[in-house]
């Protein structure tokens, strides 16, 4: 239920694991059931976020951005999880944040930055009619 305990693990003995789609087995093994169910509740949170923030704007070229990019951490979540475990074959796709290899991590840092953006946009106020001065024009004519 707890796993070993950080660096306890014997995944060393499966030499690729470490490196490679099996590091979620590896965090299984360290961190147990406890510590999966929270890796991916983190997950799930950074996903729904994502969606949320997405829904909350106006803009339909950010919604679709904000939606997608949670989405594209989402499939690749479940694409890896459920390879590991035997469900699906497993691909070429890293585990977010988790995965060692350098352009994978950058690209996911990347998705959590622009996600972060639209999420602020989306948490600004709506700017009333006579700040932008369209009242003005309604007005004068």
């Amino acid at each position: 239920m707890l796993g070993t305990g950080l660096g306890l693990g014997h995944s060393v003995l499966i030499g690729f694991a470490t490196k490679s789609d099996f590091i979620l087995a590896t965090a299984g093994e360290e961190l147990g059931l406890v510590g999966l169910t929270a890796l991916f509740l983190l997950y799930a949170l950074l996903v729904a976020r994502g969606y949320r923030a997405g829904l909350a704007l106006r803009d339909p070229f950010g919604r679709l951005l904000a939606i997608g990019l949670a989405s594209i951490v989402a499939l690749q979540v479940f694409v890896i999880a459920g390879g590991v475990m035997g469900l699906i074959p497993l691909t070429g796709m890293a585990m977010p944040f988790l995965a060692q290899g350098g352009s994978s991590v950058v690209t996911n840092w990347v998705i959590v930055a622009l996600l972060i953006r639209v999420s602020d946009s989306a948490r600004a106020p709506q700017p009333d009619a006579a700040d932008t001065g369209e009242l003005a024009k309604v007005v004068g004519q």
